[in-house]
């Protein structure tokens, strides 16, 4: 005879904070943004993160709203020959991207079974805003506010997941997460109300 236990019951309010990885939006700036290979840039970003509040409907099924936002900026310097009055002369200039991109979004958990009463488990998907900002700067003056020169932006955002917490007391919960529209891998923190 077997039985299974679960960590969560209807009426629990979870909240969670979190911070994923890869930085997609870090990786990708040196094919998406073009930017030269003869330059040595300087990468900075922070990685997905953010807060989540779910409520369980029942004893197998959450819901809540996951707010997801992350960065990154690329900086460089280019050294160019120009012409000038009949002389050749360097011109530096140099360059900042910087973007940011928040996903709010509406979630809904399925809690999956486990004969472990401190290990909860859960597949996931979510749904929701996909809002970007991108700012081109040129020797210190913004040259470009558009979104994304070369991709199209699509205004939703789609989250499919499997995630796991084990309690470490009633209240807290370490988990993670893996899963695609979003960060690859989660880590979080739990508090159960």
């Amino acid at each position: 005879m077997s039985g299974q236990a679960q960590g969560f019951f209807s009426g629990n309010f979870i909240l969670n904070a979190y911070t994923g990885y890869p930085n997609i939006l870090k990786v990708s700036m040196p094919t998406i943004e073009n930017i030269p290979d003869n330059v040595m840039p300087d990468y900075t970003g922070l990685a997905p993160s953010g807060l989540r509040m779910m409520y369980m409907i029942t004893d197998d099924v959450s819901f809540g709203v996951d707010l997801m936002y992350g960065t990154a900026s690329a900086s460089y310097t280019t050294n160019d020959s120009i012409f000038f009055n009949g002389n050749w002369e360097v011109q530096s200039n140099s360059y900042l991207i910087k973007k940011q991109r928040f996903r709010p979004q509406f979630r809904f958990d399925l809690h999956l079974g486990s004969k472990e009463p401190s290990f909860d488990q859960y597949i996931g998907l979510a749904f929701g805003g996909n809002l970007r900002t991108r700012e081109i700067w040129q020797n210190n003056i913004l040259v470009n506010q558009n979104p994304n020169d070369e991709n199209l932006v699509v205004p939703v955002s789609l989250r499919t997941c499997y995630g796991f917490r084990y309690f470490l007391d009633y209240h807290f919960c370490l988990g993670g997460e893996l899963g695609i529209g979003g960060p690859i891998m989660q880590l979080s923190l739990s508090y159960r109300m």
